[in-house]
């Protein structure tokens, strides 16, 4: 692969760009309509096609267009309006949105080829000039990034087979471990849905009655009443979503951001995503009832921002001060929006400020992880963003490690342990579990990097920096052990010899939160002492080991065999016309063996 051929895809993204652009209104009013348009097409389809597309033939690929288009699409149609508290009502038609879908997946091309050239020149993808067309494949490396992918699908599967296993766990609700942590046996705690009595199998016969239609002269729309037992239900829901959410995007309750905290942000979050969960809800129900209701029109809902911050100030339980700061950071306004042009990663916010009072409720932002979309945001408005949100992580990723050594089995140390060698600080170890029954010791590497983007430059780059850090770190943890033998190991632990302490055997293990086989980025990481795994792999083999006779060595024999392996992925080739040009994408979507993600 040569940067001319990564050049002239950047060269046919250019073109195919400008093309785009020219077919965009010029006026500031006909550019806000079609952003409308824009956001009801992106909560038709992100909503309510999400799953069914994908069974058809080009379907996953059409979607995907749509969310990589996203970005530009909103940089470019978002203005400001200038009526204080008005909207512009108007009628939303298939034509319309067919225009906006189109818009969104021509743009979304413009991405894909941008992402394709830095794919190429990173070894990621292979990319060849065949006449007037591109071939493009992606190198058989990049497929274990699917490995890492598929762990949190795998680890939900253990848990769900859990009761009935063999790994000699007693499955306990969490409540009884809390409140019996002395109880005699290995227990697993199964966490279950926050308050879980509000959750209503009769959901949808308890909206029946609430829904009508509201004929607003240009399309006739949804309208609902109010019962308690169904706003409940929605933020039962948005609870479970959002408590998974927020821990993904690494966001602390105690994380200071700005005059607000992480339980703020989280607080007023949970609110918002669970009135957009209810308008779903209630449109589903509407839809197979009312013949006449125009969904489309009906999912994307506006209203004025003060009586939205009044209500969520309520549901929230945050005074008015605290919810209008974490509006700063969530809503999203035509200035910030701007940034989205450069943005890679698809980013829907939970609202948009639309300038004049009026907000704008996206409900497509249910279709991702609407915390990173808050945290991207606050990071563009506040640079120590980030320092805020990462200072809190390790000390958190080592309690959840420590929680699945529990009982006097475990000897668990708080704290980083520090290897000096001449004077000075060779390394940290950051967390450390010592085995009483066996004299094993598990010594850990903790890594939280972000990498909920799809800028290839920026996972290469985080690639490459966590591969040279895990294989620096497992080469000084070696060499000390080497020079100062197991017994400084035992001194440094305080491990006591009058209580037969003493570490027989060592094993070293890397995990990183969401990545770490970097070999799927074109960098290979060469430790082979070191048992590698992203967070739900270790915690899904910590789970299926269960209370063996050498823990430590068993999950550190798993991981390793682990790490090589890739799923079987069957490949799904599609052909897009750009500019006149067809570039040709043999393996760049692909589906999985369902076997696999049970192995």
């Amino acid at each position: 692969m040569t940067d001319s051929t990564a050049q002239m895809l950047r060269d046919l993204a250019e073109t195919h760009l400008a093309t785009v652009l020219k077919q965009l209104p010029s006026d500031r009013m006909g550019r806000f309509v079609l952003f409308i348009e824009v956001v009801r097409a992106m909560d038709y389809w992100g909503i309510y096609t999400n799953l069914t597309s994908a069974d058809k033939e080009g379907g996953q690929q059409s979607l995907d267009l749509m969310y990589w288009g996203w970005n530009r699409a909103i940089a470019e149609l978002f203005e400001p309006l200038e009526q204080p508290d008005a909207f512009p009502l108007m009628e939303s038609t298939q034509r319309s949105r067919g225009f906006a879908v189109g818009i969104m997946q021509e743009l979304g091309k413009v991405s894909l080829l941008r992402r394709l050239a830095d794919m190429s020149e990173r070894g990621i993808a292979e990319v060849a000039k065949d006449g007037a067309e591109f071939q493009i494949r992606m190198t058989e490396d990049a497929k274990a990034q699917f490995a890492d992918f598929m762990q949190l699908d795998r680890l939900k599967d253990a848990e769900e087979r859990l009761p009935s296993s063999r790994a000699g766990w007693k499955v306990a609700s969490m409540r009884d471990v809390l409140r019996f942590p002395g109880m005699p046996g290995s227990y697993y705690a199964l966490t279950g849905p926050p308050v879980k009595r509000w959750l209503r199998s009769d959901i949808e016969e308890l909206i029946k009655p609430l829904v009508r239609t509201w004929d607003t002269g240009r399309g006739v729309m949804v309208a609902y009443d109010a019962r308690i037992e169904v706003d409940r239900h929605y933020m039962a829901e948005a609870l479970a979503l959002a408590t998974a959410w927020r821990e993904d995007s690494g966001i602390h309750p105690e994380a200071k951001l700005g005059s607000i905290t992480g339980a703020d942000i989280t607080s007023v979050s949970v609110a918002l995503i669970s009135l957009h969960a209810k308008h779903v809800g209630c449109v589903s129900v509407a839809k197979k009832l009312l013949s006449q209701v125009s969904v489309p029109q009906s999912l994307t809902i506006w209203g004025p921002m003060s009586g939205l911050e009044e209500s969520i100030s309520l549901m929230s339980g945050c005074p008015g001060p605290v919810v209008r700061s974490a509006f700063t950071a969530l809503a999203m306004t035509s200035e910030l929006a701007k940034k989205l042009a450069d943005h890679s990663t698809p980013l829907i916010p939970l609202l948009f400020d639309l300038g004049n009072g009026f907000i704008l409720r996206p409900v497509s932002c249910l279709t991702r992880n609407s915390f990173t979309a808050v945290k991207t945001q606050h990071q563009w408005l506040d640079s120590r963003t980030e320092h805020a949100i990462a200072a809190d992580r390790e000390d958190w990723m080592r309690s959840h490690l420590y929680g699945m050594f529990q009982g006097k089995r475990y000897a668990c140390f708080p704290g980083n342990l520090r290897l000096r060698s001449a004077g000075s600080i060779l390394t940290d170890i950051d967390a450390v579990v010592y085995d009483r029954l066996t004299g094993d010791v598990g010594l850990f590497q903790l890594k939280w990097q972000d990498y909920s983007t799809n800028d290839v430059r920026q996972l290469r780059s985080k690639a490459a920096n966590l591969s040279a850090e895990l294989m620096d770190w497992s080469g000084k943890v070696k060499l000390w052990i080497q020079e100062r033998g197991i017994s400084a190991l035992n001194q440094s632990l305080r491990l006591k010899q009058k209580r037969r302490e003493s570490v027989r055997n060592i094993f070293l293990f890397a995990i990183s939160r969401s990545t770490v086989r970097t070999q799927g980025y074109g960098v290979r990481t060469n430790a082979p002492d070191l048992a590698m795994a992203v967070w739900p792999q270790f915690a899904r083999a910590r789970m299926e080991i269960g209370p063996s006779e050498r823990v430590l060595r068993d999950i550190h024999v798993q991981l390793h065999e682990q790490y090589g392996q890739v799923p079987e992925v069957v490949p799904i080739p599609t052909s897009l016309n750009v500019a006149g040009t067809t570039v040709h994408v043999h393996n760049l979507w692909n589906s999985i063996e369902q076997t696999e993600a049970k192995t």
